[in-house]
């Protein structure tokens, strides 16, 4: 009996490849079955609880095994070896060509609280056991919360699923939990390439503790056009080198620690004032340009062993000689991207729903395309089951060959089983708080933020500010939108620095009176010191101040008293207000640049940055001035 058990056990882990999400019942079924053929029925039913227990005992001691060796499993990118190879061809093999497509198909989920029987559940399931979806893409939650679904989805799916994400500043990009880095221009700013690598790698041991395992990170686009809405501060600046070096450095660090990471936006959208979200952009450079400026970052991280690559919705005509983006065209994900640069990995198209697909083609017929042009993941198609039927109907009609599909799959299912996905695809819940915002994460990633302030100008020695000097110094909070977040921790922070400290918000709601009452106030101080906060985010199309607040600034540098701007989100905002003699940036609006700014602007660390980008006219890159 003993060894019949044994070999029974060996054999049925084998066939799940170490997956133990329907052990219990299985392996009690499958040695009842034997043990009947052995004994006889009249024997097997009063053997049969006996059976139940020690099976159940197995499967417990082999998921608390599996969870203390989590860690170890998640800790790097599996190598893809004979193992592999056999199930991603047998799994292959069991798909329909519609569970094929639906393997191509990743669609956005809210990972906030949701009830098993929710509506919001119902929609997740439906996706997975109707559409047989190969993926979710995250957004909001806080840890626990997404740890929890994602457990949910990966006991339904029949086929792991991936759960990518825009985390490139860390979980707290999109959620409420996670170790908040700054932006990459601010990364940059602190000229630590390392700490680029140790970024990545803490922000993918914090997606795996909640089940995430693709990063849709590093933005790779070199930010050469100022007026940029969409990239700006997400990029790691204008000279093609240096962005490649930070972004190969954050790819590596994030595949070290066994996610995907992803270069984004390809061929390259840093050099345009159109946001994709909004409409189609246009790049109107050459090859020649192209090869030696936006392809630059790409190639340097390809050739550094980078897993994925999503495309952007631009068009290149000098490029291409045609108006198609180059999501849809052939001619870049196919002829550059995988021919000219030598791609292997997987492709994938930005959002299917941004307005510059969405404004010129059908839902289906994108999906077609994008196809054709030979990317592997259609993410946020529209209408997820349309795009699906069509993709299918191309298939049928001969417009698209089903190995096409099968290579595309082929990638998928590798990735996958890599990811460790194919043994064990579950999280243990009560590891979450254990990993993620550890104390020495926290501190890495303040430590990033300080050394990325950057002092551009400080006419008459302001900074560092004396703390007797702030007490009649009035501090301006200028917050462009409607976020809470704006001047949320810098308004503490000071106050916890100088008692009954003179600050002032102004807002979108500010009328003309508010902003009179600031000016009346700043004759009665010894300094003035403004801290606009204007948030880059799509759709809005502008990260320039509003005309109204740029007016207002104007005025109280036209006064004699001495005025300092803290420019929080973009370094191009002195371009408004060019006459400013003392300028500082911190490159994000986010709490950590808030911190790191008011430590640096008292003096209790030094100004380290320096300038990654150009900004027309007034500064060139590595500017700053170290205090």
């Amino acid at each position: 009996m003993k060894k019949l058990l044994i070999t029974v056990f060996f054999k049925f882990l084998n066939n799940l490849n170490f997956a133990p999400l329907r052990f219990g019942g299985r392996l009690t079924s499958l040695i009842s079955h034997l043990y009947v053929s052995r004994q006889g029925a009249k024997h097997a039913e009063r053997n049969l609880k006996l059976i139940s227990n020690l099976t159940n005992n197995v499967f417990i001691l082999f998921t608390v095994l599996m969870l203390a060796n989590q860690q170890s499993i998640f800790a790097q990118m599996r190598k893809f070896d004979k193992k592999g190879e056999i199930w991603v061809e047998k799994t292959l093999k069991s798909l329909t060509l519609r569970e094929k497509i639906g393997q191509m198909i990743v669609v956005p989920l809210n990972v906030d609280f949701a009830n098993t029987g929710s509506e919001k559940f119902a929609e997740m399931r439906r996706q997975i056991e109707r559409n047989k979806v190969g993926g979710f893409t995250l957004f909001r939650g806080e840890a626990n919360s997404i740890a929890a679904l994602t457990n949910e989805a990966q006991r339904i799916a029949k086929i792991p699923l991936f759960f990518s994400a825009d985390y490139e500043r860390g979980l707290r990009m999109q959620a409420r939990t996670g170790t908040p880095f700054t932006t990459n221009m601010g990364v940059a700013a602190g000229g630590d390439v390392q700490a680029a690598y140790r970024q990545g790698k803490i922000i993918c041991e914090e997606m795996r503790a909640i089940g995430a395992n693709w990063l849709f990170a590093p933005v790779s686009d070199i930010n050469n056009n100022p007026d940029n809405p969409v990239i700006n501060i997400r990029s790691f600046g204008s000279d093609p080198k240096k962005v490649g070096e930070f972004a190969s450095a954050l790819a590596r660090g994030t595949q070290s620690a066994g996610c995907l990471a992803t270069l984004k936006h390809f061929p390259g959208h840093g050099d345009t004032a159109t946001d994709s979200h909004i409409g189609l952009s246009t790049i109107n450079a050459d090859r020649a340009r192209l090869e030696t400026v936006e392809f630059v970052p790409f190639k340097a991280a390809i050739d550094g062993g980078v897993e994925a690559v999503m495309t952007s919705h631009l068009v290149i005509p000098k490029l291409t000689n045609d108006e198609i983006p180059a999501t849809l065209n052939p001619k870049i994900t196919t002829g550059v991207l995988r021919e000219k640069l030598g791609f292997k990995g997987i492709i994938s198209t930005d959002s299917m729903e941004m307005g510059a697909i969405t404004k010129n083609y059908p839902n289906g017929a994108s999906a077609v395309e994008a196809v054709k042009a030979g990317v592997d993941v259609v993410l946020f198609p529209p209408k997820p089951e349309l795009a699906i039927d069509a993709i299918e109907a191309a298939v049928k009609k001969g417009e698209i060959k089903e190995t096409r599909i099968d290579e595309s799959v082929r990638r998928l299912l590798s990735a996958k089983y890599r990811l460790g996905l194919a043994g064990y695809r579950l999280v243990d819940l009560a590891k979450v708080n254990q990993l993620v915002e550890k104390p020495e994460n926290i501190k890495e990633a303040n430590a990033t933020a300080e050394k990325s302030i950057t002092l551009l100008r400080n006419d008459g020695n302001v900074f560092p500010l004396a703390r007797e000097k702030a007490k009649n110094t009035l501090f301006v909070v200028i917050a462009a939108d409607d976020d809470a977040v704006e001047g949320a921790t810098f308004i503490p922070e000071i106050q916890s620095r100088v008692a009954n400290a003179k600050i002032v918000r102004l807002d979108q709601r500010s009328n003309r009176e508010d902003y009179d009452k600031v000016l009346e106030q700043s004759k009665n101080v010894d300094a003035v010191i403004l801290a606009p906060f204007v948030k880059r985010a799509a759709l809005k199309g502008t990260v320039a101040l509003p005309e109204n607040q740029t007016a207002f600034v104007k005025r109280l540098l036209a006064t004699s008293k001495p005025v300092a701007v803290i420019a929080f989100g973009s370094p191009y905002l002195i371009r408004q207000f060019p006459e400013v003699k003392n300028y500082v940036v911190t490159y994000a609006i986010e709490e950590i640049a808030q911190t790191a700014s008011v430590k640096t602007i008292f003096g209790e660390v030094p100004f380290q940055g320096r300038l990654p980008v150009n900004v027309p006219g007034i500064f060139e890159i590595g500017a700053g001035i170290t205090r």
